[in-house]
């Protein structure tokens, strides 16, 4: 599901004439608050119930320059009531994968954790259905390891 387009700004590049690494996180995070507003968050009204990102991976696989178009696109790879399993993939125009984001998401109301709505619920298995035949992406699930020590 597309849900995001932009371009490189040079205000977002860094000292080596990279986009820096908090770009990455902001487009993920705008593609994210795309989908949740699809699934009926109302912003304004976000203490009501909303979701908030608790864990997210990012890979940074390429790199781009300013100008260059993007646009993302974001599968649901799992859900119950209270979490959401997101994945983003950003690409450039001509479609090379620049990046890509795992994100864990909670449903939130009063800061406290709970069940989203049934309107929601429902939004979310629809479009899951809809994805649910896609590959898994690689290295889903993984994790950050550091190398072990050798004395």
């Amino acid at each position: 599901m597309y849900l995001w387009e932009g371009s490189v700004l040079p205000e977002w590049l860094d000292y080596n004439g990279h986009m820096t690494e908090h770009r990455y996180l902001h487009i993920f995070s705008d593609s994210s608050d795309a989908l949740y507003a699809k699934l009926g968050v109302v912003f304004e009204k976000a203490a009501e119930g909303s979701y908030y990102t608790m864990e997210t991976h990012l890979r940074h696989l390429a790199e781009t320059h300013v100008g260059g178009s993007l646009w993302t696109e974001t599968e649901i790879l799992g859900y119950d009531e209270k979490r959401l399993h997101l994945f983003h993939r950003l690409f450039e125009s001509g479609g090379k994968l620049l990046a890509t984001a795992e994100h864990l998401a909670l449903h939130v109301a009063h800061s406290k954790s709970c069940a989203a709505s049934g309107d929601m619920l429902t939004k979310v298995a629809s479009i899951f259905a809809n994805q649910n035949e896609l590959p898994v992406a690689e290295r889903v699930g993984s994790v950050l390891r550091q190398p072990s020590r050798h004395t």
